[in-house]
């Protein structure tokens, strides 16, 4: 008996008006790529706000590091 993931998954997306749905192996290619560019996003995001809360502790740092020399 095969299992639901020895076999590609059916995509219906109820459209009946004339124009060919794409293919199952087509669909998840897509989908994957819109996934990898939807993370990429999120890294990048991430990564700037990373950056800049590096900044802000360093500038806090800097700051502390004035008042201690009495500048």
């Amino acid at each position: 008996m095969a299992s639901s993931r020895d076999s590609a998954p059916s995509f219906d997306s109820g459209d009946r008006s004339g124009s060919p749905s794409p293919s199952p192996r087509q669909t998840p290619s897509t989908i994957y790529q819109i996934q990898i560019a939807l993370l990429r996003s999120q890294v990048a995001t991430l990564e700037t706000a990373l950056e800049q809360e590096r900044e802000h502790r360093q500038a806090v740092v800097d700051r502390y590091e004035r008042l201690l020399h009495g500048e």
